[in-house]
């Protein structure tokens, strides 16, 4: 009776092995692709959130040089101020009185640079903030669907790595039960009783 139960528990647990290993395969080929999804979807989105970033700092700072510029221009582009500027390149001496005309231009010029560079920078800070917040946003919508798959079939593979092992305890099991009862079954030439 063993032997049999031993023959027919070795037949099922051996297809049951089987197709746990086939399972298996199938699993860890979709874990691969998963894991291999989720990696490239950062990868992309680190990407094109640097790019973007290194964009708006690049933008801000030519526009920052075109508005030093243009700023320049208009203070000392003309009339008095444009005079003594030609002075000052020239290196000709200013007298006191141009000397301050000179100074209260400048000062009028810094002050100007640094409000404007004070509203670029929170602009900017601003941009940065809305792209970071929309690279988040993608990352929890495009993202996270791939880790949480990713997840579920590292789970789902190690569920089938601990049913595989029991299968191949259990045909091990049948297997030597088997044997053993074969041995009692085989006929004694022997003769004796």
């Amino acid at each position: 009776m063993g032997f049999l139960l031993g023959a027919f528990g070795k037949l099922a647990a051996g297809r049951r092995y089987r197709q746990l290993q086939s399972q298996m395969m199938r699993v860890q080929s979709r874990l691969r692709r998963a894991t291999r999804q989720a990696a490239d979807m950062e990868k992309a989105l680190q990407r094109q959130e640097k790019a973007m970033l290194n964009s708006i700092s690049l933008t801000s700072t030519a526009g920052m040089m075109q508005a030093k510029n243009s700023l320049m221009s208009s203070i000392f582009g003309t009339g008095a101020a444009a005079e003594l500027m030609k002075k000052m390149q020239g290196g000709e001496q200013l007298t006191t009185e141009e000397n301050n005309n000179y100074s209260t231009y400048m000062a009028q010029y810094n002050q100007q640079i640094s409000n404007m560079s004070a509203m670029n920078e929170m602009n900017v800070s601003m941009q940065k903030q809305q792209i970071e917040d929309y690279f988040e946003y993608m990352r929890e919508s495009l993202l996270q669907p791939l880790k949480d798959e990713e997840d579920m079939l590292q789970t789902e593979k190690d569920s089938l790595e601990s049913q595989v092992q029991i299968a191949q305890a259990d045909y091990e099991a049948c297997k030597k039960m088997e044997q053993t009862d074969a041995k009692n079954l085989a006929p004694s030439y022997t003769g004796a009783a």
